[in-house]
């Protein structure tokens, strides 16, 4: 009787044993899991926290980067950082200015019309920039290249808006303008032609000219070589 008690005793300890083995495994998989989320929401927290590319621009984009390039940067920039920050900023301005313009002939050729986004990515050798111009302007220019090539016999009066569109965001961005636009887009087409209808959108619209007269902006942004822009392309 004696033997049987001991050895109900020993099976006891033994399961006692074996659930405590058991619970003390079931808490270090707990604690394994609960550490590895932890450190997923460290690396996590890490990667957001992390500084973005540098564009050339300090990170800034979009609306901040129109902002800045006017004179709005908080903290505000000082003349000298200000003054390089524009002749950085120009050739971003212009190519976000022809693409609009293109897009507007393009569409124009092709039968379709759409809304122009006011924000548009621009590529650098560096990296991509997204740019931002005001809604406004936006549809200005993309109406310009639309009415261009829908209405060859219009562009003396299409030029005239444009000029004042482009010169009014180059004013804001205290930049010089150089070259007007119209001079750039249309090939002196209004012109040449004398109003004649029969120009077609793919010559009003074949290219951009380069302004040789930038007062050094681009050149400016290629010596650095941060800020050769791509030619424009759909």
């Amino acid at each position: 009787m004696d033997n049987l008690f001991i050895y109900l005793i020993i099976l006891v300890i033994l399961a006692i044993v074996v659930v405590l083995i058991y619970l003390v495994d079931k808490v270090n998989a707990i604690e394994g899991r609960g550490t590895v989320g932890e450190l997923a929401s460290q690396a996590a927290a890490l990667i957001t926290s992390a500084p973005s590319l540098d564009n050339g621009f300090n990170g800034l984009s979009g609306k901040k980067l129109w902002d800045t390039a006017c004179g709005k940067a908080e903290p505000p920039l000082g003349i000298p950082e200000l003054e390089s920050f524009r002749k950085r900023y120009e050739p971003i301005l212009n190519k976000h200015i022809l693409g609009l313009i293109e897009d507007g002939g393009h569409d124009a050729a092709g039968g379709t019309s759409r809304s122009p986004q006011a924000t548009r990515n621009i590529s650098t050798l560096r990296a991509n920039v997204e740019s931002w111009l005001p809604p406004q302007h936006v549809s200005a220019l993309y109406k310009a290249g639309y009415e261009a090539a829908s209405n060859p016999a219009d562009v003396p009066r299409i030029a005239q808006g444009l000029d004042e569109t482009c010169t009014t965001l180059y004013a804001r961005c205290d930049i010089d303008i150089g070259l007007p636009y119209s001079q750039r887009v249309f090939n002196d087409a209004s012109s040449n032609n004398g109003g004649d209808s029969g120009a077609s959108a793919a010559m009003l619209l074949e290219g951009p000219h380069a302004d040789p007269a930038q007062n050094g902006v681009a050149d400016a942004g290629a010596q650095a070589g941060d800020f050769e822009v791509d030619p424009v392309s759909r």
